[in-house]
Protein backbone atom coordinates (compact mmCIF):
# COMPACT_ATOMS: atom_id res chain seq x y z
CA UNK A 1 0.00 0.00 0.00
CA UNK A 2 1.32 3.39 -0.71
CA UNK A 3 1.67 5.90 1.89
CA UNK A 4 0.72 9.28 1.68
CA UNK A 5 2.32 11.48 3.85
CA UNK A 6 1.44 14.94 3.74
CA UNK A 7 2.26 17.74 5.63
CA UNK A 8 0.66 21.61 6.76
CA UNK A 9 1.89 24.32 7.48
CA UNK A 10 1.16 27.75 9.00
CA UNK A 11 2.71 31.25 7.81
CA UNK A 12 2.99 33.44 10.36
CA UNK A 13 6.98 34.48 10.43
CA UNK A 14 8.99 37.14 8.19
CA UNK A 15 12.35 35.40 8.05
CA UNK A 16 14.26 33.74 5.49
CA UNK A 17 16.95 30.70 6.03
CA UNK A 18 19.68 28.72 4.96
CA UNK A 19 19.41 24.94 4.49
CA UNK A 20 21.80 22.74 5.74
CA UNK A 21 23.23 19.49 4.13
CA UNK A 22 20.75 16.14 4.45
CA UNK A 23 20.48 14.98 8.06
CA UNK A 24 19.92 11.56 8.92
CA UNK A 25 18.41 8.71 6.57
CA UNK A 26 15.03 9.46 5.76
CA UNK A 27 12.91 6.78 6.86
CA UNK A 28 8.88 5.69 6.08
CA UNK A 29 6.79 7.42 7.86
CA UNK A 30 4.59 5.01 9.22
CA UNK A 31 0.96 3.00 7.62
CA UNK A 32 -1.53 5.56 6.66
CA UNK A 33 -1.75 9.51 6.01
CA UNK A 34 -0.12 11.48 8.60
CA UNK A 35 -0.95 15.32 8.19
CA UNK A 36 1.36 17.65 10.27
CA UNK A 37 0.71 21.20 10.54
CA UNK A 38 3.41 23.65 10.96
CA UNK A 39 3.48 27.08 12.03
CA UNK A 40 5.85 30.29 11.22
CA UNK A 41 6.50 28.53 7.72
CA UNK A 42 8.00 32.23 6.65
CA UNK A 43 9.56 32.48 9.48
CA UNK A 44 13.44 31.67 10.39
CA UNK A 45 12.43 27.89 12.30
CA UNK A 46 9.19 27.12 10.82
CA UNK A 47 10.51 27.65 7.32
CA UNK A 48 13.59 25.32 8.29
CA UNK A 49 10.83 22.92 9.30
CA UNK A 50 8.61 23.26 5.66
CA UNK A 51 11.43 23.14 3.49
CA UNK A 52 13.07 19.92 5.40
CA UNK A 53 9.85 18.52 5.36
CA UNK A 54 9.04 19.10 1.85
CA UNK A 55 12.73 17.91 0.65
CA UNK A 56 11.56 14.45 2.10
CA UNK A 57 8.42 14.74 -0.26
CA UNK A 58 5.70 15.46 2.05
CA UNK A 59 2.56 17.78 0.58
CA UNK A 60 2.18 21.08 2.09
CA UNK A 61 -0.64 23.45 2.78
CA UNK A 62 -0.06 26.99 4.74
CA UNK A 63 -1.39 29.14 7.15
CA UNK A 64 -1.02 32.66 6.90
CA UNK A 65 -2.29 36.04 8.07
CA UNK A 66 -2.29 37.06 4.24
CA UNK A 67 -2.33 34.74 1.30
CA UNK A 68 -1.30 37.75 -0.93
CA UNK A 69 1.99 38.41 0.47
CA UNK A 70 5.66 37.58 -1.53
CA UNK A 71 6.46 35.05 1.00
CA UNK A 72 2.82 33.50 0.59
CA UNK A 73 3.02 33.73 -2.92
CA UNK A 74 5.99 31.61 -3.16
CA UNK A 75 5.24 29.24 -0.89
CA UNK A 76 2.24 28.21 -3.39
CA UNK A 77 4.77 28.30 -6.09
CA UNK A 78 6.42 25.50 -4.06
CA UNK A 79 3.01 23.85 -4.91
CA UNK A 80 1.52 24.79 -1.23
CA UNK A 81 -2.14 25.44 -0.73
CA UNK A 82 -2.23 28.56 1.55
CA UNK A 83 -5.26 29.64 3.51
CA UNK A 84 -6.00 32.79 6.35
CA UNK A 85 -5.43 32.39 9.88
CA UNK A 86 -4.41 33.24 12.65
CA UNK A 87 -2.78 32.28 16.14
CA UNK A 88 -5.27 34.52 17.68
CA UNK A 89 -8.37 33.38 15.71
CA UNK A 90 -9.93 30.32 17.48
CA UNK A 91 -11.68 29.13 14.82
CA UNK A 92 -9.24 29.12 11.70
CA UNK A 93 -6.61 27.25 14.07
CA UNK A 94 -9.36 24.71 15.15
CA UNK A 95 -10.41 24.79 11.20
CA UNK A 96 -6.18 24.12 10.02
CA UNK A 97 -5.69 20.93 12.50
CA UNK A 98 -9.04 19.64 11.61
CA UNK A 99 -8.01 16.12 10.71
CA UNK A 100 -4.07 16.37 11.32
CA UNK A 101 -1.65 13.62 12.52
CA UNK A 102 0.41 16.27 14.22
CA UNK A 103 1.71 19.76 14.60
CA UNK A 104 4.76 22.08 14.69
CA UNK A 105 4.36 24.98 17.21
CA UNK A 106 6.86 27.82 17.24
CA UNK A 107 5.73 31.62 18.04
CA UNK A 108 7.55 34.46 18.91
CA UNK A 109 7.62 37.05 21.56
CA UNK A 110 9.51 39.75 19.78
CA UNK A 111 6.60 42.67 18.65
CA UNK A 112 4.00 41.54 21.09
CA UNK A 113 5.88 40.68 24.22
CA UNK A 114 6.23 37.13 26.62
CA UNK A 115 2.48 37.26 27.85
CA UNK A 116 1.09 37.18 24.32
CA UNK A 117 3.59 34.50 23.30
CA UNK A 118 2.84 32.51 26.10
CA UNK A 119 -1.09 33.25 25.35
CA UNK A 120 -0.75 32.06 21.37
CA UNK A 121 1.18 29.06 22.40
CA UNK A 122 -1.46 27.79 25.39
CA UNK A 123 -4.08 28.70 22.17
CA UNK A 124 -2.30 26.73 19.61
CA UNK A 125 -1.52 23.83 22.07
CA UNK A 126 -5.31 23.69 22.90
CA UNK A 127 -6.74 23.93 19.30
CA UNK A 128 -4.75 20.66 18.93
CA UNK A 129 -5.64 18.69 21.66
CA UNK A 130 -8.96 19.52 20.48
CA UNK A 131 -8.26 18.21 16.82
CA UNK A 132 -6.82 14.95 19.27
CA UNK A 133 -3.09 15.72 17.64
CA UNK A 134 -0.83 12.53 18.03
CA UNK A 135 2.06 14.33 17.68
CA UNK A 136 3.17 17.67 18.73
CA UNK A 137 6.56 19.11 18.47
CA UNK A 138 7.48 22.62 20.32
CA UNK A 139 9.98 24.73 19.31
CA UNK A 140 11.69 26.11 22.92
CA UNK A 141 14.95 27.23 23.71
CA UNK A 142 18.17 25.84 24.87
CA UNK A 143 18.65 25.21 28.34
CA UNK A 144 15.29 26.87 28.97
CA UNK A 145 14.63 24.12 31.85
CA UNK A 146 17.45 25.17 33.82
CA UNK A 147 15.52 28.05 35.62
CA UNK A 148 17.52 31.43 33.60
CA UNK A 149 15.00 33.62 35.49
CA UNK A 150 15.10 35.77 31.16
CA UNK A 151 11.48 36.35 30.33
CA UNK A 152 11.66 34.96 26.92
CA UNK A 153 13.24 31.58 28.39
CA UNK A 154 10.80 31.19 30.67
CA UNK A 155 8.48 31.68 28.59
CA UNK A 156 9.19 28.73 27.40
CA UNK A 157 9.06 26.53 30.49
CA UNK A 158 5.97 27.52 30.83
CA UNK A 159 4.75 26.62 27.52
CA UNK A 160 6.41 23.26 28.01
CA UNK A 161 4.33 22.87 31.10
CA UNK A 162 1.45 23.11 30.06
CA UNK A 163 1.63 21.27 26.79
CA UNK A 164 2.77 18.17 29.33
CA UNK A 165 -0.63 19.14 31.49
CA UNK A 166 -3.49 19.06 28.83
CA UNK A 167 -1.19 15.66 27.59
CA UNK A 168 -0.16 16.16 23.95
CA UNK A 169 1.86 13.44 23.09
CA UNK A 170 5.17 16.00 22.66
CA UNK A 171 8.81 16.50 21.60
CA UNK A 172 10.42 19.71 22.38
CA UNK A 173 13.36 20.57 20.51
CA UNK A 174 15.15 23.45 22.51
CA UNK A 175 17.65 24.98 19.77
CA UNK A 176 20.65 27.44 20.43
CA UNK A 177 21.35 30.92 19.34
CA UNK A 178 20.86 30.75 15.17
CA UNK A 179 23.63 30.47 12.92
CA UNK A 180 21.34 33.16 10.95
CA UNK A 181 21.72 36.07 13.35
CA UNK A 182 24.94 37.05 12.10
CA UNK A 183 22.98 38.27 9.46
CA UNK A 184 22.46 41.16 11.20
CA UNK A 185 26.02 41.81 11.74
CA UNK A 186 27.45 41.21 7.57
CA UNK A 187 27.68 44.67 7.11
CA UNK A 188 30.02 45.27 10.21
CA UNK A 189 32.00 42.36 9.42
CA UNK A 190 32.32 43.22 5.69
CA UNK A 191 33.95 46.52 6.96
CA UNK A 192 36.28 44.65 9.16
CA UNK A 193 35.50 44.56 12.36
CA UNK A 194 33.11 42.05 14.57
CA UNK A 195 31.53 43.24 17.99
CA UNK A 196 29.86 42.25 21.36
CA UNK A 197 30.00 42.98 24.67
CA UNK A 198 31.64 39.05 25.22
CA UNK A 199 35.22 38.19 26.23
CA UNK A 200 37.11 37.14 23.04
CA UNK A 201 37.71 33.64 24.41
CA UNK A 202 34.04 33.00 25.48
CA UNK A 203 32.71 30.46 23.75
CA UNK A 204 28.74 29.86 22.77
CA UNK A 205 26.46 27.28 21.00
CA UNK A 206 25.31 27.67 17.73
CA UNK A 207 22.46 25.79 15.33
CA UNK A 208 21.70 26.30 11.91
CA UNK A 209 18.26 26.92 11.20
CA UNK A 210 17.83 24.28 8.64
CA UNK A 211 19.19 21.63 10.99
CA UNK A 212 16.54 22.27 13.38
CA UNK A 213 14.41 21.74 10.03
CA UNK A 214 15.91 18.55 9.37
CA UNK A 215 15.60 17.35 13.04
CA UNK A 216 12.16 17.97 13.85
CA UNK A 217 11.32 16.24 9.99
CA UNK A 218 13.21 13.26 11.62
CA UNK A 219 11.16 13.27 14.41
CA UNK A 220 7.67 13.48 12.97
CA UNK A 221 9.15 10.44 10.55
CA UNK A 222 9.88 8.49 13.96
CA UNK A 223 7.31 9.39 16.39
CA UNK A 224 8.02 6.01 18.35
CA UNK A 225 11.85 7.39 19.29
CA UNK A 226 10.81 11.24 19.68
CA UNK A 227 7.38 11.51 21.66
CA UNK A 228 8.06 12.31 25.14
CA UNK A 229 11.57 13.75 24.18
CA UNK A 230 13.14 16.97 24.89
CA UNK A 231 16.42 17.54 22.75
CA UNK A 232 18.75 20.61 23.71
CA UNK A 233 20.01 20.90 19.60
CA UNK A 234 23.16 22.68 19.12
CA UNK A 235 25.73 22.12 16.01
CA UNK A 236 28.86 24.15 16.97
CA UNK A 237 30.29 25.58 20.20
CA UNK A 238 32.85 28.83 19.20
CA UNK A 239 34.73 31.50 20.95
CA UNK A 240 33.91 35.10 19.56
CA UNK A 241 37.65 35.99 18.48
CA UNK A 242 37.24 32.50 16.48
CA UNK A 243 34.13 33.45 14.66
CA UNK A 244 35.82 36.70 14.08
CA UNK A 245 38.63 34.79 12.20
CA UNK A 246 35.53 31.97 10.25
CA UNK A 247 33.94 35.59 8.83
CA UNK A 248 37.51 36.54 7.79
CA UNK A 249 38.56 33.61 5.96
CA UNK A 250 34.51 33.51 4.50
CA UNK A 251 34.85 37.12 3.43
CA UNK A 252 38.35 36.66 2.22
CA UNK A 253 39.62 39.59 4.30
CA UNK A 254 40.81 40.85 7.84
CA UNK A 255 38.06 40.88 10.49
CA UNK A 256 38.74 42.08 13.83
CA UNK A 257 36.59 41.22 16.90
CA UNK A 258 36.06 44.15 19.57
CA UNK A 259 34.46 43.90 22.82
CA UNK A 260 32.61 46.76 23.21
CA UNK A 261 31.17 47.94 26.74
CA UNK A 262 27.92 46.53 28.52
CA UNK A 263 27.06 50.45 28.42
CA UNK A 264 27.36 50.20 24.80
CA UNK A 265 25.25 47.14 24.22
CA UNK A 266 22.49 47.80 26.30
CA UNK A 267 22.17 51.64 24.76
CA UNK A 268 20.59 49.60 21.66
CA UNK A 269 19.97 46.22 23.02
CA UNK A 270 16.49 45.51 24.50
CA UNK A 271 16.16 44.73 28.29
CA UNK A 272 15.34 41.21 27.77
CA UNK A 273 18.42 40.95 24.91
CA UNK A 274 20.36 42.31 27.92
CA UNK A 275 19.17 39.97 30.24
CA UNK A 276 19.63 36.78 27.70
CA UNK A 277 23.23 37.86 26.92
CA UNK A 278 24.44 38.52 30.54
CA UNK A 279 22.85 35.11 31.48
CA UNK A 280 24.72 32.85 29.25
CA UNK A 281 28.04 35.46 30.11
CA UNK A 282 27.51 34.16 33.48
CA UNK A 283 26.58 30.37 32.80
CA UNK A 284 28.11 28.11 30.58
CA UNK A 285 26.06 25.47 30.24
CA UNK A 286 27.57 21.82 28.86
CA UNK A 287 26.28 19.53 25.83
CA UNK A 288 27.19 16.67 23.96
CA UNK A 289 28.10 18.08 21.32
CA UNK A 290 30.00 14.44 19.64
CA UNK A 291 27.01 13.07 20.87
CA UNK A 292 24.58 15.20 18.54
CA UNK A 293 26.73 14.86 15.49
CA UNK A 294 26.38 10.90 15.93
CA UNK A 295 22.88 11.44 15.68
CA UNK A 296 22.48 14.21 13.03
CA UNK A 297 25.17 13.98 10.68
CA UNK A 298 25.74 16.81 8.75
CA UNK A 299 25.28 19.84 10.97
CA UNK A 300 26.57 22.83 9.83
CA UNK A 301 29.60 24.92 11.23
CA UNK A 302 29.52 28.30 11.17
CA UNK A 303 31.67 28.65 8.69
CA UNK A 304 29.72 26.06 6.54
CA UNK A 305 26.08 28.37 6.86
CA UNK A 306 28.33 31.39 5.78
CA UNK A 307 29.00 30.41 2.78
CA UNK A 308 25.67 29.13 1.99
CA UNK A 309 24.15 32.41 3.00
CA UNK A 310 26.34 33.72 0.43
CA UNK A 311 29.01 35.39 2.43
CA UNK A 312 31.63 34.65 0.57
CA UNK A 313 30.59 36.28 -2.98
Amino acid sequence: MKISRRIVFTVLGTLTLVLSPLIGVTQDNGSGSRLILVSGATGTQGGAVARALIERGFAVRGLTRNPDSERARALSALGVEMVRGDFDDTASLDAALAGTYGAYSVQQYRGIGVEAEIRQSKAFADAAKRAGVRHFVYSSVLFAHLGTRVPQFDSKVDIEEYIQSIGLPYSFVRPASFMSNFEGVRESAQAGVYRTPFPPDMARLHIAPGDIGRVVAEAFANPEIWIGRDLNLAGQRISYADIAATMGRVLGREVRYEQIPWEEYSATATPMAVSREQWFMANPVPIDLDGLHREFPGLMTIEEYLISAGWGR
